[in-house]
C-alpha cells in the first residue's frame, strides 16, 4: 500500500508543478503520467533482478507539446535511489570519450556502459532522434545492455520509433533497434493541438533571454550590450580541432555561422564549448535554405545543445526571422528549432520588439 501511494504521490507531484506554470495537463499528457505511475509502481514492486514485462516508455509527439516538462517532473520527483536524467547528445559525447579513455579493454563498449550506468536503475533520455550513421550503429548495443540488466528506460522523440534515422540509406541498417524499442517499450504518443511553448512564460531561462537581431546595426548592439562585428578571427581548441571563433572569453563566444555551421564541426564540439561559455554570439545567419543539408543540420544541433544546456543566445542574422527564413529546408528537425527559435525576443530595424 505504501509504494501504490508513492505512486499517486508522483502524479500528484506532477500536476502541481504543471500548475507552476498555469496549465492544466491535457488527455494526453495525463495518459503518459499514468503509464509512469504504473511503471513506477511495477519497479517499486518487483525485486532488482526480477525485470518487469515492460521495460520502458517511448513518450513522441511534435515539438512543444510538453514532453521534456513531463520527463524532467517525473525525474525529480520518482521515489527512486539511483536514476540518471541525460540528454541523448550528452550522453553519446560521454560515451565517446569513455571508450577512448578505455582503449585496449576487450569489449570496449560493454565495459564503457558498465562505467556509464553502474548501478543505474532507471534511466531518462531526453530528445531520443539521430542523424549519424555511427552512432545509429551503436544503438542496439546500447539497448540490449539496459534492457538486460533491468534498467528501466524512459526516453523522449518528436518521432515515432519507426520514424527514426528516417534516411532511405540508413533506415533499414536501423530496424533491429527499432524492433528493440517496440518489443520492450510502452510507446506512447503526445500529439495535443497546443504548442506550450507559446504558453508558458520562460522569462527565466537564459536560453530565452536572448534574442534574435536583424541587421544588427551599431545602435542595436550597443542597446543590447553586443559587441562589434568583428574582422579578424582567432583559433581556440575544442578537443582534438581547432575551430575560428571572434572572441571567447569570461563566459562569452561569439562566432561566425561560417565557422561554426558551414565548417565541419559536430555535436561533441557544441557541448565542449557549453561547458565554457555560457552566452553565444553567433554573427551572419542566413536564409537557411541558401545552405548545404549538412550546414542545416548543424545549425539545428547548435539550437538543441544551447537549449537543453541553458545557454543565452544572441543570433545575428540578415532578414526577420520569419516564414522565408526556413524556406526551402526539408529536414523534420526544423520544426523544433523554429520552435525554440520563435522563444528568443526578436529585435528589428528601430529597435522594436517583434
Amino acid at each position: 500500500m505504501e509504494k501504490r501511494a508513492k505512486g499517486i504521490e508522483l502524479q500528484q507531484a506532477i500536476q502541481k508543478k504543471a500548475q507552476l506554470y498555469k496549465y492544466t495537463l491535457d488527455k494526453y499528457q495525463i495518459s503518459v503520467v499514468e503509464n509512469m505511475v504504473c511503471l513506477i509502481n511495477t519497479m517499486l514492486h518487483r525485486s532488482w533482478f526480477k525485470r518487469p514485462y515492460v521495460k520502458g516508455i517511448y513518450i513522441w509527439g511534435p515539438v512543444g507539446r510538453g514532453k521534456s516538462f513531463i520527463l524532467d517532473a517525473f525525474f525529480e520527483t520518482a521515489p527512486i535511489k539511483n536514476k540518471r536524467r541525460v540528454h541523448f547528445h550528452h550522453f553519446f559525447r560521454e560515451l565517446h570519450q569513455l571508450m577512448n579513455l578505455q582503449a585496449g579493454k576487450k569489449d570496449l563498449m560493454e565495459a564503457t556502459l558498465h562505467t556509464q550506468l553502474q548501478n543505474c536503475q532507471l534511466l531518462c533520455f531526453d530528445e531520443f532522434h539521430l542523424h549519424d550513421i555511427g552512432d545509429a550503429m551503436l544503438i542496439s548495443r546500447l539497448l540490449n545492455f539496459i534492457f538486460q540488466r533491468g534498467i528501466v528506460l524512459i526516453t523522449t522523440s518528436n518521432y515515432p520509433p519507426n520514424d527514426l534515422l528516417a534516411n532511405p540509406l540508413y533506415h533499414e541498417r536501423f530496424l533491429p533497434a527499432i524492433q528493440l524499442i517496440e518489443k520492450n517499450m510502452k510507446i506512447v504518443s503526445m500529439e495535443g493541438d497546443i504548442d506550450y511553448r507559446c504558453l508558458v512564460g520562460n522569462d527565466v531561462d537564459p536560453f530565452c533571454q536572448g534574442a534574435y537581431v536583424w541587421p544588427g546595426n551599431e545602435e542595436q548592439r550597443i542597446k543590447l550590450s553586443l559587441p562589434e562585428r568583428l574582422v579578424s578571427t582567432i583559433d581556440i581548441k575544442v578537443g582534438y580541432r581547432m575551430l575560428s571563433v571572434l572572441s571567447a572569453a569570461n563566459g562569452t563566444i561569439h562566432l561566425t555561422f561560417q565557422d561554426l555551421c558551414i565548417s565541419p564541426t559536430a555535436v561533441m564540439d557544441y557541448l565542449a564549448l557549453s561547458e565554457h561559455y555560457q552566452c553565444w554570439i553567433i554573427e551572419d545567419i542566413p536564409e537557411l535554405g541558401q545552405v548545404s543539408s549538412a550546414a542545416q543540420q548543424r545549425f539545428i544541433n547548435v539550437v538543441d545543445v544551447l537549449y537543453d544546456q541553458r545557454c543565452q543566445l544572441f543570433l545575428i542574422g540578415c532578414r526577420p526571422l520569419d516564414e522565408k527564413m526556413f524556406d526551402g529546408v526539408e529536414l523534420a528537425d526544423i520544426s523544433r528549432t523554429r520552435s525554440r527559435l520563435s522563444q528568443l525576443k526578436q529585435y528589428g530595424l528601430g529597435f522594436s520588439i517583434a
